[in-house]
């Protein structure tokens, strides 16, 4: 249906001829096309509100003057910017990259687009990182983890952007999430290794000031040790930063340890790796002599010698569905503020029932 604008009409056809060495304007595309400006912006924006004549010829035009709708005006006119954010603490652990893109497939596919941004576990950079976000007026914002000040959530609030919260889940409904449970995944790796015999285990975690993922696990560690009335001996727990080497250091002081547990978990997979290779460096055999289990199930895991026994976790799913309930929440529909996905403890060759071994040397 052409449009019914003749005013319109005028414009787009004076505006329609471009100054030499001038970029492409929507005027022009709009005279091309025989339809209004407004008629152009929604045709990109909300294409289902134009008839499929009208939309052939704008995008027909466009494609002819290679045209770039300026974004910025747009988000001005309609108070959309079509973009939301993603924190993140990391980009060298490969779980976030999974859940990660996830988060910006569904929001191609929604016609948005995707600002990342990596705290490196410092509450402070995150802080200065959403406020460059709400400054760039993202429509939501994607959290990784629950802690963080009350300040930045009062911020995120009034200036009335939605946001959800991944990794952790809340118990808080004003703090929507999408996750799994941080405390019933560690509970299935930890029995694990107690129902085969396990009486001494080590652990090795992330840092829980910085981050309450590792915190929970680290809890939960606690709490199903203490369940089966089995002891924790502080000196065989290590917080560390989510590197191969620093797993390998905490294996090595496990491993030289007057008292050497038979099993240790690892709350994630790249420090279990490098707990597994300084095993092998030492001559200790996994799962003979030292049984880990990891966090994650990173695609590697699999293909480790032993294969890591390790809890996989839905990061894909879980990317997606917080995707999908923040556009939700950005366009007004209701829907779950909470949503706990499940978890499944992949056994492979990594862990065995304890037998007797001598003190390391």
């Amino acid at each position: 249906m052409a449009d019914s604008n003749p005013k319109a009409k005028r414009r787009a056809k004076r505006s329609a001829r471009p100054r030499p060495g001038g970029s492409v304007t929507i005027h022009r595309i709009a005279a091309e096309a025989g339809v209004s400006t407004a008629t152009v912006s929604r045709a990109l924006n909300q294409p289902e509100k134009v008839s499929a004549d009208a939309r052939e010829r704008v995008q027909a035009a466009i494609k002819r003057n290679h045209y770039v709708l300026d974004g910025f005006a747009v988000g001005m006119a309609s108070r959309r910017s079509r973009t939301i954010g993603l924190l993140i603490p990391t980009i060298t652990n490969s779980i976030y990259a999974s859940s990660t893109q996830a988060v910006q497939r569904v929001a191609q596919q929604n016609g948005y687009s995707v600002l990342v941004g990596v705290s490196e576990f410092s509450p402070a950079r995150e802080e200065v990182l959403i406020q460059k976000l709400l400054e760039r007026r993202v429509d939501g914002l994607v959290l990784t983890g629950e802690a963080r000040s009350a300040a930045a959530y009062e911020k995120i609030k009034r200036n009335g952007v939605p946001f959800v919260i991944t990794w952790q889940l809340t118990s808080d409904a004003a703090l929507p999430s999408v996750s799994f449970d941080n405390r019933k995944a560690t509970f299935a790796a930890v029995e694990h290794l107690i129902a085969l015999g396990h009486r001494r285990i080590g652990l090795i975690c992330g840092r829980t000031d910085v981050n309450d993922r590792a915190l929970a696990r680290r809890q939960a560690f606690e709490a199903c040790m203490a369940r089966h009335g089995l002891p924790v001996s502080s000196d065989l727990v290590f917080e560390r930063d989510f590197e191969f080497v620093e797993g390998r250091s905490a294996m090595h002081a496990i491993l030289r340890h007057r008292s050497r547990p038979t099993a240790v978990f690892c709350a994630n997979d790249i420090q279990a790796i490098g707990a597994m290779y300084e095993c092998q460096e030492a001559g200790v055999k996994v799962p003979e002599q030292m049984s880990i289990v990891g966090f994650d199930d990173l695609p590697i895991s699999q293909y480790m010698h032993p294969q890591l026994t390790t809890v996989r976790v839905p990061a894909d799913d879980m990317g997606k569905r917080a995707t999908e309930m923040l556009l939700a929440a950005i366009e007004g529909k209701p829907g779950d503020q909470r949503v706990e996905l499940t978890t499944d403890l992949v056994v492979r060759r990594s862990t065995a029932t304890p037998v007797r071994q001598s003190r390391a040397s």
